[in-house]
């Protein structure tokens, strides 16, 4: 492997992160909501995909977030009508995480135009290239993942 070429790919990866914070940062600003708060939102939506509802410890161990940040999060997102917190659980003192139609259809109109640009994107490579740069992603999120922890470790 070209040293040269790996170290370019690591700085074109950093700049797609930070054009990402950037989108983040100014749909936040327009919508009146925190970094966190859609965080939150897409870890909430990404359990209902797998069919559950996460708990305020689930988010709080995902966002890496303190007990108390956490549910000054879910009060935000309560008063803004994002989360439902409800008590489905046998176990009546298990609360779970629930969002709301409004939450759906607000990610949806702050995300809706990365989504289509990014499809745009996507559409100019073939499904061998999507499905090499796919696996590609997920193994350097797994790698800055990792990065982290092994941090932390120190």
């Amino acid at each position: 492997m070209d040293p040269a070429a790996a170290f370019e790919l690591v700085m074109l990866l950093q700049q797609f992160g930070q054009a990402s914070d950037r989108y983040v940062e100014s749909t936040g600003t327009r919508y009146r909501t925190h970094r966190t708060d859609m965080n939150a939102l897409s870890v909430i939506i990404g359990f209902e995909r797998e069919g559950t509802c996460p708990t305020p410890g689930d988010l709080s161990r995902i966002l890496q977030l303190s007990s108390p940040a956490t549910s000054a999060m879910l009060d935000r997102l309560e008063r803004m009508g994002h989360i439902q917190r409800l008590r489905i659980d046998k176990d009546r003192r298990v609360v779970r995480i629930k969002a709301t139609p409004k939450a759906h259809a607000d990610g949806k109109a702050m995300f809706a135009p990365l989504a289509t640009s990014m499809m745009g994107v996507i559409s100019a490579y073939t499904q061998e290239e999507v499905k090499l740069i796919s696996r590609f992603m997920s193994d350097a999120a797994a790698g800055v993942d990792k990065a982290r922890q092994d941090g932390e470790n120190t």
